[in-house]
């Protein structure tokens, strides 16, 4: 069987005479503390998990920017966010004529470049009667997304559902928000808001954990939603041949750097690091982890792999089968150059991960010199909550070199060489 993966961020498309098809769902608020296969505990998701173990799962799946609509049109033109600041003028790229995108988001509808897909249908998911709110409002952006495609599959081979998650309606049933409680624990929140709270020394830590406890019933909800979708790509008979595709394009902050929501507008790991999960069809026996670093610019290169439409500029350093075998315990070092860096920034800050180490830049008020670095140990550090920029001076200096090498690489297409990273950035003494 040929390789599954590609340079770490595409699927390879082996010739076959069967159509092809691709799902692609992307969700606001869903990051890597929501779900188990990522190690999240918040709650339980054994759809998802149970989907991630017949699919390749990406562990070090990084946002390029904050905002979902632009995390989105890095997936949709193939450019990394910091490559997009000065030329917005940018167009999806082609392969979307033939795709339909349905979402429940208004900012998606209004902002984004999605008038470049072939269709395009907005999805209100505030249901006014009684019996519709017996529904979540996964279920009836999947139904009305997956009901429109079923009749459409010919002339759009590929559907794009894209939910505002959490950052919509929380209509998790109240059981599913005390799934978490143990007896005694005051009881969650019932609110249909998305949850936004500055934490303090002042605030009740019950509080904290209330809303914690309503963010696992909103990913309990997703992963009910989530079996509708495999079951109706059976019904339609077309699930051997459909590359299915789930990432989160922002995480929620749950209170790890003082804030709750997304109110602080903050670039840490729990606002970037995200679920990217791919499954190639029926050509996976059984899942694979990629260890490498990818970003949402990535996505375009997978699906045009996928169709056969990839060409030698899109598509490098493809994997063999032996390789991808042994790609769970390939030493960072060896990972492709391109992989080893994920770089983000939001109005003023600056965020690189690398194999070891992640590093925070943020900018003043004059947005002048360089306020405050702070770095962290990774993965070790899972969450950035011990700050050791002062110890280990020299990491932050070879990183904001690294940083701003990548850049300039990145701005050349690949013109530059790109130099690996050393072995203090893959494989820290400590």
């Amino acid at each position: 069987m040929p390789s599954p993966i590609a340079d770490a961020e595409q699927i390879d498309a082996p010739m076959r005479s069967k159509p092809r098809y691709a799902l692609i769902v992307t969700v606001e608020g869903l990051g890597t503390n929501l779900v188990g296969c990522y190690g999240g505990a918040i709650a339980p998701t054994k759809n998802l998990d149970s989907f991630a173990c017949r699919s390749i799962v990406f562990d070090q799946f990084w946002a390029d920017t904050l905002r979902p609509v632009d995390v989105l049109e890095s997936m949709w033109t193939g450019k990394h966010f910091a490559l997009r600041i000065d030329d917005p003028s940018i167009e999806c790229h082609r392969f979307f004529e033939r795709a339909m995108l349905v979402t429940d988001s208004m900012n998606v509808i209004e902002e984004s470049t999605r008038g470049d897909f072939g269709s395009v249908l907005s999805i209100d998911a505030r249901a006014d009667d009684a019996e519709e709110e017996e529904q979540t409002q996964f279920v009836r952006l999947f139904e009305a997304a997956l009901g429109q495609w079923a009749m459409q599959l010919d002339e759009f081979p590929v559907l794009w559902i894209h939910s505002r998650g959490l950052n919509g309606k929380w209509d998790a049933p109240h059981e599913y928000r005390r799934v978490m409680c143990d007896e005694g624990d005051p009881e969650p929140p019932h609110e249909a808001d998305p949850a936004e709270l500055r934490v303090t020394d002042a605030t009740d830590p019950d509080e904290v954990f209330g809303l914690a406890c309503s963010m696992g019933g909103q990913a309990m909800v997703f992963d009910d939603a989530w079996s509708m979708i495999e079951e109706i790509l059976e019904q339609l008979g077309i699930a051997g041949d459909c590359l299915q595709v789930l990432a989160g394009v922002q995480g929620y902050p749950i209170g790890e750097h003082g804030w709750v929501g997304h109110c602080g507008g903050e670039l840490y790991a729990e606002s970037l690091h995200l679920p990217l999960i791919v499954r190639p069809g029926d050509e996976l026996d059984v899942g694979v982890r990629v260890p490498f670093l990818v970003q949402p610019n990535s996505v375009l290169k997978t699906l045009l792999r996928w169709f056969g439409k990839g060409d030698e500029e899109m598509i490098d350093n493809a994997m063999s089968t032996d390789f991808v075998s042994e790609v769970e315990a390939l030493p960072a070092e060896n990972w492709p150059i391109k992989n080893q860096l994920a770089y983000s920034c939001f109005d003023g800050q600056m965020h690189v991960a690398v194999p070891a180490w992640s590093c925070r830049w943020s900018l003043g008020p004059e947005r002048g010199e360089l306020e405050r670095v702070e770095l962290f140990a990774t993965p070790d550090d899972r969450w950035q909550q011990n700050e050791i920029s002062q110890r280990a001076q020299s990491i932050v200096e070879e990183l904001t070199e690294r940083r701003n090498a990548w850049l300039k690489c990145f701005a050349e297409n690949g013109q530059m060489e790109w130099v690996p990273l050393s072995s203090e950035l893959t494989h820290p003494n400590r």
